[in-house]
């Protein structure tokens, strides 16, 4: 078993170059997630901040994936990450953000300040139980009353085939570690303190076998249509949860 915390996983060196090249491939299945996550990301702007001025907060920004496509929709945009590495090749990339190095959880250097948007892509589904509880705390903190807090789960047990991937796994390598959050789980993890979702925007319904690469088109027109249907919307692999403070009663 791994016991090292998600925390320290992406610090060693040249994790950040290797990172960003496992998105360059627009046909692989991540590249197609990423795809859908940006036009997620488009209509969350439309419905959640048309006319109002951003101010992002994009925790564990890593290489600025997520930042970059942001940035230039916000008034105020700040990186934060604990990986160096990943922090090098955030700033190739980023014109106008704000870049922070730091662990929030030990020592939280935003002291008050408050962000209208915050965004956690890729993080809470590996960061361990004791992680997620500490990291989603200080989030909350610094969300404003008006804000929303917008996270992902990239293997959503709610989904067949992240299912079938996991009981494979749990078969073939027991002692492995193979991360899986249901939505549930999303749930909890937000009410505790104190917030709730109040959207999820579902992406990645056909998850193909390794080594099979199906065409975007394909995928996409498979999205477009589940996303619509409303028995299908929780067995999404990805899904994107729009969560605000919970309002009382």
């Amino acid at each position: 078993m791994n016991n090292t915390s998600y925390a320290d996983s992406h610090k060693e060196n040249g994790k950040g170059a290797s990172y960003d090249a496992h998105y360059a491939d627009k046909y692989s299945w991540d590249g197609f997630l990423w795809s859908r996550e940006q036009a997620a990301l488009l209509k969350i702007f439309d419905t959640y901040y048309r006319g109002r001025k951003i101010e992002l907060l994009d925790f564990a920004c890593g290489t600025g994936r997520i930042t970059a496509f942001l940035e230039d929709h916000t008034a105020i945009s700040t990186g934060i990450d604990v990986s160096d590495t990943m922090l090098n090749e955030a700033r190739k990339k980023l014109r106008r953000t704000e870049i922070i190095q730091a662990d929030i959880t030990q020592n939280d250097i935003l002291g008050d300040r408050k962000f209208n948007l915050i965004t956690a892509f890729r993080f809470f589904l590996n960061a361990e139980p004791a992680l997620r509880k500490n990291v989603i705390k200080a989030l909350a903190h610094h969300l404003s009353e008006d804000g929303y807090l917008v996270f992902n789960n990239h293997h959503c047990l709610n989904s067949p085939w992240i299912k079938l991937y996991y009981w494979r796994h749990l078969k073939k390598s027991p002692d492995s570690v193979f991360n899986v959050m249901t939505i549930a789980q999303m749930k909890e993890l937000v009410e505790n303190v104190g917030l709730e979702i109040v959207r999820i925007y579902p992406i990645g319904y056909f998850h193909p076998p390794p080594r099979i690469k199906i065409p975007n088109f394909i995928n996409n027109t498979i999205d477009d249509i589940a996303s619509r249907i409303n028995v299908l919307k929780s067995f999404s692999e990805n899904p994107i949860a729009v969560c605000r403070r919970r309002k009382n009663g």
